[in-house]
């Protein structure tokens, strides 16, 4: 009975091990056959073969390559539908020559202009081609660009915008060959700049003084700029121009040199009524008590705030009693609100502060003062947090006016037998100010002992352009 029990059993194991075998061949022969389906489906990938033809240099037929540095005009880039696309002629660089050529071109706003002189032998080891690809034919033809693969960069102007010098302003319809460096940047910007780029030029604008609305500031700088406009080239225009900007109202026909720098006309109407009247009453209050000290008056003035060794020295010099006394005693206490504010900005380099009110109050300037002050130096900070900021351009005209301002309060005649101790107050090294005191038509000399002498001439004489290194 076992035996036949055991022989029962290994003839069912057997057969279910027969029929996993034949299970698992199946399975291994489907999967086979997917195998070979999947190998037989996925097809290589096809190649095309492009025969590449290399044309011969042509100077006649060869094409020319330009380029648009400045920005591809709205015609092209489809920007402007309505616009026409700029029309180009190309010519010999010079009648006596065969080698260089000139393209000039325009449009509906602008006119485009690029040369290349040309040459003998050329050794770039890069080159400029032309591909085109023709797909019926399968082949790439490279035609090399004219001129010896020089790509022309057009230089772009705008043809509606002219330079008038009178009334120092910018009119249009006339000849753009005289425009200044900053109109041309001003309006290259607007035609072809980013919306964040026109906002950059149009704050910089807003941070100039215009002289016209200043009282006091006079008439003669458009009469003077208006003479002269005629005998002057487009250089010393734009230099002109960018000097009355850096400097304040200056009169360059002065016959003395107290005239040249109007005082009242910097500090403007506001700010020059409010310092005259605390001025005036110190002044009263010190005559009542019998008094005659430039130390005294000083100390009225600055009050328990700390003064500037400088400017308290300056002070300190001034006789109440002599002619003149009360306008250089203005003109050393506004100096005294502008190092206040100064010494409070410069650490960060701008102040926090919802209206320009709250900043006044925090500096404890008087609110007229105070406003004339951060008009300008400062410019609003746009963001989350509102503020004021001292830039580093509004730092340098700051620095050229408190120097203005010590030289005026210092003398008469407008000089001083040393100034390097407000130099010290100002945190300016000797060589930034000598530039800026000479820009603005100042003689600067330094002894052996390390004194620097401060004098103002007239007639007035600006020193000529800078040039620049070369790289």
């Amino acid at each position: 009975m076992s035996r036949r029990y055991s022989g029962s059993a290994s003839s069912s194991s057997s057969s279910t091990s027969s029929s996993d075998s034949d299970e698992e061949s199946v399975r291994s022969a489907s999967a086979g056959e997917k195998r070979k389906m999947g190998t037989s489906s996925t097809s290589k990938p096809s190649t095309t073969s492009i025969q590449v033809k290399v044309a011969p240099s042509n100077p006649e037929y060869d094409p020319v390559v330009v380029s648009f540095p400045r920005g591809i005009p709205s015609s092209i880039a489809g920007n402007d539908s309505n616009a026409n696309h700029p029309t180009f002629s190309y010519s010999t660089f010079k009648d006596s020559s065969t080698r260089g050529r000139r393209i000039n071109g325009e449009d509906d706003h602008c006119t485009y202009s690029a040369s290349a002189a040309g040459k003998a032998h050329d050794g770039r080891l890069s080159k400029t081609y032309v591909c085109i690809f023709d797909k019926k034919k399968n082949t790439l033809k490279l035609i090399p660009s004219a001129e010896k693969g020089t790509v022309f960069a057009l230089d772009q102007c705008v043809k509606e915008y002219s330079p008038a010098v009178a009334n120092d302003s910018t009119t249009m319809g006339g000849d753009s060959s005289n425009i200044s460096a900053s109109d041309r940047v001003r309006m290259l910007v607007d035609s072809f700049g980013s919306k964040k780029k026109q906002k950059v030029m149009e704050s910089r604008a807003a941070n100039k003084v215009n002289v016209h609305s200043v009282v006091g500031g006079g008439n003669f700088v458009p009469e003077n700029v208006k003479d002269s406009a005629t005998n002057l080239d487009s250089q010393e225009v734009s230099y002109e121009q960018a000097r009355r900007d850096f400097l304040p109202p200056f009169d360059a026909d002065a016959d003395a040199p107290q005239k040249v720098y109007n005082a009242q006309a910097l500090m403007g109407e506001a700010a020059w009524n409010k310092v005259s009247g605390i001025v005036n009453k110190r002044l009263r209050d010190l005559k009542e008590q019998g008094g005659d000290s430039g130390e005294t008056i000083c100390d009225m003035l600055v009050g328990k705030g700390h003064c500037p060794k400088s400017i308290k020295t300056l002070m300190g010099s001034i006789k109440p009693s002599e002619t003149g006394s009360p306008y250089r005693f203005k003109v050393a206490f506004f100096l005294y609100l502008i190092m206040r504010f100064y010494n409070k900005i410069d650490r960060r380099g701008f102040m926090r502060g919802n209206t320009v009110d709250d900043c006044i109050n925090e500096c404890h300037l008087p609110h007229e003062t105070g406003v004339r002050i951060f008009d300008l130096f400062t410019t609003p900070i746009e963001g989350k947090e509102n503020g004021f900021l001292l830039s580093k351009q509004l730092k340098t005209k700051m620095y050229i006016y408190c120097l203005i301002l010590y030289v005026t309060a210092s003398s008469k005649d407008m000089q001083v037998q040393n100034i390097t101790p407000f130099y010290k107050d100002l945190r300016l090294d000797d060589k930034q100010a000598t530039m800026i005191l000479r820009e603005a038509g100042f003689v600067v000399k330094k002894n052996s002992a390390g004194e620097t002498s401060v004098k103002l001439s007239t007639p007035l004489e600006f020193p000529p352009p800078r040039r620049g290194k070369r790289s």
